[in-house]
Order: structure tokens, then sequence, then C-alpha cells
């Protein structure tokens, strides 16, 4: 799959004024708007549904802050839909063992995909009730819910998805602070479900109903992700200011003051020679397909990201 452009506005307080910042900002949209990326007369009608997903602690609480920003209506936490995961799989199994083709048996004369389709409507209803004001959003982070997403394709056609992403390292380090009562294996297990998941989910959809956008760009290019954010939600040029606002100002979520924008490598996490084994044998293969280094460059490539001021590297090991 093609990569995203690379970021062609950074906000960096020691290279750029502010009226160079601005300027800089007024050429990407006018690039965006010329290659038809973004609306350039206010009259754009936002895209909806608009699923965020993703693994915990990779910023999408606040894509939440930035969806209510520019008009979107939804729960901070969704965790109804990943449902239909459990339910489609136990209607697979439940088929695959009383489903034999004998005519006296009830099941075989209920056809699966119209049962399911029955099932699948009475949560479209549900969450219509609940989401009854457009354009809305759901969040749900976890695995079942991007395994679900050729269901909701099927009941919402028009339904856009964004991944919220993270490297391995910074992730499972804020999880354990969060979550301390899960392990560290469960930790790295979970996030490469996450990551795999997707991978596999987003081979089938259009290049145009899904967005990635990974904590560090929010982080680093605040500018930049929510002007991409802003044309993959079709939202009017007059929400830029606020949706910048929402990434330069509230930051993702943090364990501890600038814990989100840490960036370390794989040997400054202070975790033992065990767990490194243990994330190695779980996160690697997703660290690699995702372009992810194991140093404190963050992204494989050959250049790495440039920080903020407020970025710190292998120091404290909070996080978002």
């Amino acid at each position: 799959m093609e990569e995203p452009k690379a970021a062609s506005y950074r906000a960096d307080a020691h290279d750029a004024t502010n009226e160079e910042a601005e300027a800089r900002k007024a050429l990407l949209i006018s690039d965006m708007v010329s290659e038809g990326r973004l609306v350039a007369n206010g009259l754009a009608a936002p895209r909806y549904p608009v699923f965020i997903v993703g693994s915990p602690r990779s910023g999408t609480s606040i894509l939440v802050d930035a969806l209510l920003t520019v008009g979107y209506r939804g729960f901070r936490e969704g965790n109804f839909l990943s449902l239909l995961f459990n339910i489609n799989r136990e209607i697979d199994n439940h088929y695959s063992i009383f489903s034999d083709g004998n005519e006296k048996v009830m099941t075989n004369r209920i056809s699966k995909d119209i049962f399911k389709g029955k099932i699948f409507r009475c949560f479209y209803d549900v969450v219509s009730e609940h989401n009854s004001m457009p354009p809305w959003f759901d969040k749900t982070g976890n695995p079942e819910m991007i395994s679900c997403i050729p269901i909701l394709r099927s009941l919402w056609p028009d339904a856009i998805f964004i991944f919220a992403k993270r490297r391995a390292i910074e992730n499972v380090t804020s999880r354990l602070k969060k979550f301390p009562a899960h392990s560290f294996e469960h930790h790295c297990i979970d996030w490469a479900r996450n990551m795999a998941t997707w991978r596999s989910v987003r081979s089938q959809l259009p290049a145009a109903a899904f967005i990635e956008i990974d904590q560090q760009q929010i982080i680093q290019c605040p500018d930049e992700a929510a002007l991409s954010l802003n044309a993959f939600l079709s939202v009017d040029t007059s929400k830029n200011d606020d949706l910048i606002k929402v990434f330069q100002i509230n930051r993702p979520q943090q364990t501890a003051d600038g814990s989100a924008a840490r960036v370390i490598s794989l040997e400054s996490t202070g975790w033992s020679d065990q767990q490194k084994s243990v994330f190695l044998q779980h996160c690697k293969a997703e660290m690699e397909a995702f372009g992810y280094s194991m140093g404190n460059d963050y992204s494989g490539s050959n250049e790495p990201l440039k920080p903020s001021e407020s970025v710190r590297r292998d120091g404290d090991l909070d996080g978002d």
C-alpha cells in the first residue's frame, strides 16, 4: 500500500517564526485544495459515521476531542459494537455443529446469513437510537472491534475509519502505567493483535475509507495531522484552526507530564532481558510491518522524527 505523503509542515519553534509557520500552513492548505483533498469553499458535508479504532494508549482520546470540536457527536467510549464479534463467532460455531443438511432439524431451515442480518440490524437500530443527530462517531479500542469492520460497513456503507496507532515500545510502557493489573506479556500480545488485525482488515478497505494517525504525528506535526484529518472527514476549512488547536494544546492523554511525547529505545526501557525477549516474541513482526524501529528514531526510516521542544528521548518511562 502506498505510504502517506511525508509531512510538508513541521511546527518547530526552533526553525520557524509564527509568520513562517502561518505561511507554511497556508501553502499546505493550498496544496491540499489543489489535490482535491480539502474543500475550499466551506460547504463540505462531514462524512459519517466515523469509527475510531486502534490499541488503547495510542491517541484515541485526543481524536475524540478533535471530532467533538469540529461538530461531531458521540460518546467518549463506545465499547458496545464490539459485541458483534462474539455474536458473529458464536453463530458460526453453532451452525458448524448443528447445520448438517437434515431438513428435520430446524437449524437447517434457518439461513445463517439471514439470521445474522436480523441480529446485526438490532445493533444498527440501538446504535442509531443513541446517535440520532448526525454527524456522529464511535470510539472502541480493541481488536474485536477492528474485526467487526466488515459488518459495520454492511450496516453503514458510508462509514469511515480512523486507526490510531503508536509504536509498541511507548504503547506497552504506557499500558503498564495505566493498567498495572495486566501482565507485561498481556500488553505485548494485545498491542500486536490490534496491529495485526488492522493490517488484515485494512487490505479489504477502499483507500478513501480509512486514515491512519500515529500519536507521534499529532505531537510532532499537529498542523499536518489536523489538516489531513480535516481533509479525510470532509469538514469545511472554517474548522481548520479549531482542529489544529486541539492537537497543539490538548495533546494526547498522559500518565505523567510530557510522557506522551517521549521517544525511547528498546535498550533504554529498563525492562529485564526476559521482558525484552517476550516483547520481541510478540511485537517484533508488527513493529517491522509498520516500519517502526527498536531505536530512539521511532520509525525505521533514515530520517528521524524532528522533535518538538517538549520531546524527551530516553527519559522517564511514563507514557500516554
